[in-house]
């Protein structure tokens, strides 16, 4: 099953001025066997706000590649971009469907989600997202398919991808009176959502 790690960090100056720099730093994960695609960028709401997503074939085939050695140069690659590391946060989440096109498209919206009272309202979420999940791809201006998972290092956290044409897209999208914002509305009754979108750049 294929697993994609998101992570999000505050990023320096330097990432601004050389992105190209880090995108190099990165190439052993190119190489790396299981690996399929990276992408990193800055938040389009934030500029300071940075994100790496890499798709994987496996959980187990990226593991592979954090326990090797030579992984210390991707590690020492994040870091040099990242301007407040007690700020850095990484989730792996497990999908069952092509996680590349929404990342790939000219706004990738990427939601972290809260659990309010832990992981007793994961199946509550869970059953909303999935409902969420199918509106936005049928919406006008969305690059599907969307997709969701749990969070492997933190059970109180979801993650969602979606694909949009453009911002404005998906701002239109979910407006009120909207086939996806009667599920969104949903939402904060079991989680918090933390928003943003990214005109990533492939690694």
């Amino acid at each position: 099953m294929p697993t994609i790690q998101i992570a999000t960090f505050p990023v320096t100056a330097e990432f601004h001025s050389a992105p190209q720099t880090f995108a190099a730093s990165l190439n052993i994960i190119k190489t790396a066997d299981g690996h399929i695609q990276s992408f990193y960028g800055v938040q389009t709401e934030n500029d300071k706000q940075g994100y790496f997503i890499s798709v994987w074939e496996s959980f187990e085939k990226q593991a592979a590649l954090r326990a090797s050695p030579d992984y210390k140069v991707v590690v020492e690659a994040l870091r040099s971009t990242t301007s407040d590391r007690e700020k850095f946060s990484r989730h792996n989440i497990d999908v069952s469907t092509d996680a590349v096109k929404a990342l790939s498209s000219p706004a990738a919206e990427i939601v972290i989600f809260t659990l309010n009272n832990g992981e007793g309202d994961a199946p509550a979420l869970t059953e909303i997202l999935n409902e969420l999940t199918a509106k936005l791809d049928a919406a006008p201006g969305a690059v599907p398919p969307a997709y969701f998972g749990q969070s492997r290092e933190d059970k109180t956290k979801f993650v969602l991808v979606a694909g949009w044409e453009s911002l404005q897209a998906h701002q239109d999208a979910v407006k009120e009176g909207t086939d996806p914002h009667s599920s969104i509305a949903k939402i904060r009754a079991v989680a918090q959502p933390v928003i943003g979108h990214s005109h990533l750049k492939v690694v």
